[in-house]
């Protein structure tokens, strides 16, 4: 038997090929497993493979890729930028394995699953969302509004990009007073999670912002995985200020978009929904502006109304004053000395009346009398050099100077 003889390590290295070739090597499988590490060195990739289960890895591999088509074809379907993002990743291979002399045994990897893996993609989303509901602050940001303007909006994006130039320039065209402070992030591929996050967190420790925004523009729904980041929307669910997501464009929506009190297909959109809220809010100032202004008008004229009423009526009342003490005077049987002092009474608010009706203004100026007025209509005390007067006559109202002081005796 070949267990008792002797063997060079070559001998026994090729039997183990010859065996490995025969039984399993000429095979394909189909696996499964997540990516722990991957480096890439030239055109070749070198993947560490687990199993995890439990949070706890049960098994691993190594894994190679010799052929660079197959991972360019990969990238190319998932629209991923950099392999880094995908670490922690559960990928479908295609692989073979193989044994070599020098290197032993290694798994080559022939394909990897785009479709499996977007669609891990999706269930990585469900499953945050049901985490999200599991802690019942799913719709916490969602529920919330400007209660006034956003006179001052935070923008997290990449600030030298079209989409937002657009955006300002949408909300410059409005005349509308938007102050504007922009955080610049990666908004595109998986490490926009971080950057966003930081982002936020950073926005969070000054108090002066009505809302924020998280703006991109285009792309496909494999780069915005990042928009589905658990800890970034968690964040965003329990933010103290609206947060208004407008990095969809595309069919499917984030997370991100679902817990943001205001979703936008495009930061175009964006800022019009902006402009639509101060719309809204200046018309609710033109309405409360027109109510008060009627009200002023309405106690304006009320209160004219009264004061003209008052003096016009004011003789009258006298009159039927004085009339009333002469009524009782006669019912009463008095003193003659009571009698005198009560005509006394009589007499004096009976010429009282005679100097109210004499002198009213109407009849001074209709004796050919005019009235010295200054700017608020009152007749002046002294009056100053160089200041501007009114002269009221019976007819004509005149413009006057004063170019000398005296004292009105």
């Amino acid at each position: 038997m070949l267990n008792n003889k002797k063997l060079k390590l070559s001998e026994f290295l090729d039997i183990i090929k010859w065996q490995f070739d025969d039984i399993i090597g000429y095979y394909e499988y189909i696996v499964e497993a997540e990516v722990k590490s991957i480096k890439q060195n030239r055109q070749f990739y070198y993947f560490e493979l687990v199993e995890i289960k439990n949070w706890k890895i049960i098994d691993s591999t190594r894994a190679n890729i010799f052929n660079p088509r197959v991972m360019l074809s990969f990238l190319w379907e998932t629209w991923i930028s950099d392999i880094s993002d995908l670490v922690w990743k559960k990928i479908l291979f295609t692989v073979k394995p193989s044994f070599h002399r020098t290197y032993n045994f290694s798994v080559n990897i022939l394909k990897i699953h785009s479709d499996y893996f977007i669609g891990w993609l999706e269930l990585q989303k469900k499953e945050n969302i049901n985490k999200l509901l599991d802690l019942g602050i799913f719709d916490n940001n969602s529920k919330k509004s400007i209660w006034n303007p956003s006179f001052k909006i935070a923008v997290i994006t990449w600030d030298k990009s079209e989409w937002f130039r657009d955006f300002q320039t949408i909300l410059n065209e409005s005349w509308y007073n938007f102050d504007i402070d922009t955080y610049t992030s990666l908004v595109h591929w998986e490490k926009a999670s971080n950057e966003v996050l930081w982002r936020l967190k950073e926005i969070s420790l000054k108090d002066e912002y009505n809302l924020v925004a998280i703006i991109r523009w285009w792309g496909w729904s494999e780069w915005m995985n990042w928009a589905n980041d658990f800890d970034l929307c968690h964040y965003v669910c329990d933010f103290w200020i609206p947060v208004m997501s407008a990095v969809g464009h595309t069919v499917d929506k984030s997370i991100l978009d679902m817990v943001s009190s205001y979703d936008c297909k495009t930061p175009s959109e964006a800022a019009k929904i902006l402009i639509d809220i101060y719309d809204d809010y200046k018309r609710e100032l033109d309405i409360n502006y027109e109510y008060i202004n009627n009200s002023i008008v309405n106690f304006s004229n009320q209160y004219k109304r009264d004061l003209s009423f008052i003096s016009k009526n004011l003789p009258l009342l006298i009159w039927n004053k004085v009339k009333k003490y002469d009524h009782d005077l006669k019912l009463l049987n008095i003193d003659k000395k009571i009698v005198y002092q009560f005509n006394i009474l009589k007499n004096n608010l009976l010429n009282t009346y005679k100097t109210i009706v004499y002198n009213s203004p109407d009849k001074v100026i209709w004796k050919w009398y005019s009235l010295v007025l200054d700017e608020k209509w009152r007749i002046p005390d002294t009056y100053n050099i160089w200041d501007q007067y009114t002269m009221k006559t019976s007819i004509y109202n005149y413009k006057i100077e004063i170019k000398s002081k005296q004292k009105r005796d």
